[in-house]
């Protein structure tokens, strides 16, 4: 069941059995972290089709966010973009995917990549998510710019996207934001609501969907950020831009293209096209 670099569709399909035995298994104790450790609240699920396909995102402001959003979907279930590096971790990169991650590649022809994975996992699923910011921003109510990936699928197989944002509050306890454990300094976690907006519909005129997909992007930020501030989520508890869990080796100097050659370039556009992943 381990990953192997640049499969065609690296998640599980729904009949698998270990899929679905291992979701079931893994939501037990989600629930009780939501219930107990976030407090966690979810509006708007009248949102989400009971049946059909759509397109879902969502601010990445927690190393939990994507257990938070399995929850807040209720009975439905998606599957969730991830970085290809992460598959790649032995024994995690398996335990992700058994809860419905869908490993993709960066690199030249992530984006066909992207799209062909895409049509088989709303086929079995219906729902596909993504985290546009393309990084994990801790516990951040402000959402950084959103890449293009997720918003250019929804164009090109014209479904709607549904914004689903992750507002923060921070949790005071006896006037601290802070516990003492074993003598070290442990901030307690933010109270949690995911607020799950109306679908932005996808455009009717599918000959621009580079600029259509700009234009959804732009709307969902905006919309995201107004969930945000109309809930008052806490903006001054941000830890951060996290780690990636794989650091990538550094080229040698000699291999490194300078910043404004075409190399350059070729390096950052397929980047820019297809992150929209979790971690």
């Amino acid at each position: 069941m381990a990953y192997r670099k640049g499969s065609a569709f690296g998640a599980f399909p729904p009949t698998f059995l270990p899929f679905q035995v291992m979701f079931q298994l893994v939501m037990v104790p989600v629930r009780l972290v939501n219930w107990l450790f976030f407090r966690t609240r979810v509006t708007g699920r009248e949102n989400l089709p009971s049946r059909g396909r759509a397109v879902l995102v969502s601010n990445h402001t927690m190393l939990m966010d994507p257990a938070v959003v399995a929850y807040a979907l209720g009975r439905r279930r998606a599957y969730f973009t991830m970085l290809e590096e992460t598959a790649l971790i032995p024994y995690l990169g398996t335990f992700v995917r058994l809860l419905g991650a869908m490993p993709i590649p960066e690199g030249p022809g992530s984006m066909l990549f992207l799209e062909s994975a895409a049509r088989r996992a709303l086929s079995a699923r219906g729902l596909l998510h993504f985290f546009p910011e393309g990084e994990c921003y801790r516990w951040n109510q402000e959402p950084q710019a959103f890449r293009p990936g997720a918003f250019f699928i929804a164009c090109r197989l014209g479904l709607p996207v549904i914004p689903m944002t992750t507002v923060l509050h921070e949790r005071r306890w006896r006037g601290r934001t802070f516990i003492r454990v074993f003598g070290r300094t442990v901030p307690l976690p933010p109270v949690v609501m995911v607020v799950i907006g109306a679908p932005i519909p996808p455009p009717s005129d599918t000959h621009a969907l580079r600029g259509a997909a700009l234009r959804m992007s732009l709307q969902a930020r905006r919309l995201m950020q107004q969930a945000i501030d109309s809930r008052g989520g806490s903006k001054g508890i941000s830890r951060g831009k996290m780690p990636r869990l794989v650091k990538k080796p550094a080229e040698p100097p000699g291999l490194q293209p300078s910043p404004g050659s075409a190399g350059a370039q070729r390096v950052r556009a397929p980047a820019a096209a297809s992150g929209a992943v979790s971690r």
